[in-house]
């Protein structure tokens, strides 16, 4: 053959095939296994004893481990939303469960099926259902609607297979991709009878024997992992399928006080297995390098050659040819469960630094003079105000949401107004995603000026009320963001207020510590050696404050971007402004 023949062969090759070797390549079928509450230290390849994930160990002996995958918060619905998406939660701004995923937010499964793929989900636990909108690109959705609900990996199983032989019966000729998320290992576990492991300790407490049981339920799941995979393997689905398995947390199992939750950050909730398996996936990998399961989105997808359209806060870990990407030194913002964690945790390997914020929520404070110079206040904007009638109390409520605004450190949110008359006026406030305060009563019949002071640090997002009976006259209701030294120089009869439910909800040991706290990561992996007091070198706690405080704002700002301004979600009726207005309050 000429050398003009060749040319002319290989060019209408590339022209009718679009590839040079004449072979169009073939997208991998994708299987994303999440497994809720499971701690990496719990199984056999990240060095656990007892044998409860025998089918797991072998998808990562014959594949890649990421030995420190963090989760950037240790709470289901803010962790998967991450994991779907390839952000962080301040960016997707999903941070308590029970709340919807934004529609703005690009999630995975509609980058994959805009490119071809069919894709499949089943979820086990209500906030992670179509409610929440956590179908959201899914052709093909199974989940529990009931809030409480949950389904067993049987049931998944089922589910999931159900859809799959829908697919298949439907002939379409489209790569899969499948979610399949299993609860089982979350609290309260169920003694699975039928799965034995000899106890390590001499006698075992009734903490051990609840241990056994989370090992139990870790068994039961990977058994139906594999059970799973069996099924596609039979219906030839494995051939060219990537596998990656993770978590959305861990669990706390008498760590730091706490047994049965995974509430806060230390390592035993927030590092997570994290294990690629299958087509173009090496064998026998370990890689030592911290990550963040914001990764796996964008992983999975280069493996498929795509990428996500709008800007994300993961990178891919592996090329699109399976060997690992090179890798990045990261430093990485893990917040706590909003409803029982106030702090921060900036990990800079190998080091783990804690900025408390726990202990200022003990109390909130009153005030009755009003020694505040003006231009520190402004009048509440009127669609941040809402007015309720209290059929309890037979009184009216004025709830005052608070602006966001990202503030450093420690802080107050400041509710001044007048009183004119006080036929019983009582306050209070809350932390989105905690519980209300207990009214603190106003018992002073005089005319004053009232300033309330809320603890508010960096994550916080403030409501206070004013709940007041018939006859009383409150005018002036003005709002103010104060440091804490600011606090003190202008007020000088500040009441304590005990803040008993907020505070008793807590559940980490810092609430009764004023201090930070610093770990080495690499030496102390259990986090029970805080380096804080050492003060060995201060400049780099300095400089850990700034870049936290710098991350904290560049989520702040790529959330503005993605998603818009966060308004107030209810506007003011026309009969409230009525009512207020004739209450004198507009």
């Amino acid at each position: 053959m000429s050398i003009k023949n060749v040319l002319t062969a290989a060019v209408l090759c590339i022209i009718l095939l679009g590839f040079s070797n004449c072979k169009k390549e073939e997208k991998p079928n994708i299987l994303l296994i999440t497994v809720d509450t499971l701690r990496r230290d719990h199984l056999g390849c990240y060095g656990y004893s007892l044998d409860t994930s025998p089918f797991m160990d072998r998808l990562a002996k014959n594949g890649i481990r990421f030995k420190s995958a963090i989760t950037p918060l240790p709470l289901t619905s803010p962790s998967h939303a991450s994991i779907l998406t390839s952000l962080h939660p301040l960016t997707h701004q999903l941070v308590i469960n029970q709340n919807r995923l934004d529609e703005k937010n690009e999630t995975i499964a509609e980058v994959l099926k805009k490119n071809g793929y069919y894709t499949i989900g089943a979820t086990a636990v209500g906030h992670l259902s179509t409610q929440f909108n956590f179908s959201q690109g899914f052709d093909s959705f199974s989940d529990v609607s009931a809030k409480k609900a949950r389904k067993d990996a049987r049931s998944v199983n089922k589910s999931v297979i159900e859809q799959i032989e829908s697919f298949l019966a439907g002939k379409k000729n489209k790569p899969l991709f499948i979610w399949v998320h299993y609860y089982d290992p979350h609290a309260p576990y169920t003694d699975r009878k039928e799965i034995v492991f000899n106890s390590p300790y001499k006698k075992d407490s009734p903490e051990h024997k609840q241990i056994r049981c989370y090992d139990k339920e870790i068994r039961y799941t990977d058994n139906h992992i594999e059970k799973l995979f069996h099924f596609l393997k039979k219906k030839g689905l494995t051939g060219k399928m990537v596998t990656c398995i993770t978590a959305d947390h861990g669990e706390q199992l008498g760590e730091h006080g706490v047994f049965g939750d995974h509430f806060d950050f230390y390592s035993e909730t927030t590092f997570v297995p994290l294990i690629f398996h299958g087509y173009k996936i090496p064998q026998n990998m370990v890689i030592e390098k911290y990550v963040s399961t914001m990764d796996i989105a964008a992983t999975l997808l280069n493996l498929a050659n795509i990428k996500f359209e709008k800007s994300i806060d993961g990178v891919s870990l592996l090329k699109s040819n399976g060997k690992p990407a090179d890798i990045l030194d990261r430093e990485y913002l893990v917040i706590g469960n909003p409803v029982w964690v106030r702090s921060i945790q900036f990990i800079s390997f190998p080091h783990g630094f804690i900025k408390n914020f726990d202990s200022f929520h003990r109390h909130w404070y009153i005030s009755r003079e009003n020694n505040f110079p003006g231009k520190k206040f402004k009048s509440v904007p009127k669609d941040s105000i809402h007015l309720k009638y209290n059929q309890k109390t037979g009184g009216y409520e004025i709830r005052i949401k608070f602006p966001y605004i990202l503030r450093k450190g420690f802080n107050f949110a400041a509710l001044r107004f007048d009183v004119k008359k006080n036929k019983g006026v009582f306050l209070g406030y809350r932390i989105e995603g905690g519980r209300w305060s207990d009214p603190f009563p106003l018992n002073n019949k005089t005319s004053m000026t009232v300033t309330a002071f809320f603890p508010i640090t960096t994550l916080a997002k403030i409501t206070g009320y004013i709940e007041f009976k018939k006859g009383t006259e409150i005018t002036g209701i003005q709002y103010s963001f104060l440091s804490n030294k600011e606090v003190l120089t202008y007020s000088h009869s500040l009441e304590p207020v005990e803040n008993k439910n907020l505070f008793d909800k807590l559940k980490t040991l810092r609430k009764f510590r004023k201090n930070d706290e610093i770990y080495n990561l690499a030496a102390d992996i259990k986090m029970e050696k805080n380096l804080f007091k050492t003060k060995k070198n201060p400049g780099k706690v300095i400089e850990w404050k700034k870049k936290m405080y710098d991350l904290l704002n560049y989520y702040q700002k790529e959330s503005k971007e993605l998603l818009g301004e966060i308004k107030p979600k209810k506007p003011l009726s026309k009969k409230e402004k009525e009512m207020l207005k004739s209450l004198g309050y507009l």
